[in-house]
């Protein structure tokens, strides 16, 4: 199998599956295991990127679909360009992970419809950004979403609009995770669904695989 000189993957899942800490460890892996001075592009899109940017409007109700999908245009643009920058080298040259970015937006801030955001679904597609799901229990979500992030921002303000109570934030995260799965079965991107319960470095070995 010829190698893809653009290795772009987007990381997608609800609150508490893990994304941060798995692509923090894709990242780690990645350099451990590039040789030495062979380290070729690296870009990482937090959602301080992908996400931060939408959250002053949202928070105050101004945010329109129009601006939505201007700022998912932008990245999506970005990442063509790097792509087509190294489309003629004969090794994997740019390396990319993404944390969550169009899937996420159709539930929250969700003033973005998935028929809206189909375009940019087919230009990842069109590009080869691979989509990794990220599925967790109920019992994982409780404990990773709910009690080891009590003191954190998001969960301490922001995330209050889905609840008062952990009870309820618990269960909008698990109702929000049915809908990104669903969302992420309908995407056109090469996807894989990665359930993330288990040990961090099972987890990481199988992602590591799929994004190169």
């Amino acid at each position: 199998m010829a190698q893809r000189p653009f290795c772009a993957l987007l990381v997608e899942g609800t609150h508490g599956a893990g994304k941060s800490t798995l692509i923090d460890a894709l990242l780690r892996l990645h350099v451990q295991r590039s040789p030495v001075r062979k380290i070729r592009t690296v870009l990482h899109l937090t959602q301080s990127h992908t996400y931060g940017p939408l959250a002053a409007a949202e928070d105050d109700g101004s945010l329109t679909a129009e601006q939505n999908l201007q700022h998912l245009n932008h990245i999506v643009s970005l990442l063509e360009w790097l792509e087509q920058s190294v489309r003629e080298q004969q090794r994997p040259s740019c390396f990319v992970l993404i944390d969550t970015l169009h899937l996420t937006h159709c539930v929250r801030p969700g003033v973005v419809s998935p028929e809206r955001v189909a375009t940019v679904d087919a230009r990842l597609a069109a590009i080869g950004c691979r989509l990794l799901f990220l599925r967790a229990s109920e019992e994982t979500i409780a404990l990773r979403g709910i009690d080891a992030a009590a003191d954190t921002q998001f969960l301490t303000h922001y995330a209050r609009k889905f609840g008062k109570k952990n009870a309820e934030l618990h269960s909008y995260f698990m109702r929000e995770q049915r809908a990104l799965e669903e969302l992420a079965a309908g995407s056109a991107l090469e996807k894989r669904i990665l359930q993330c319960d288990g040990p961090l470095e099972e987890t990481a070995e199988n992602a590591y695989d799929f994004w190169n």
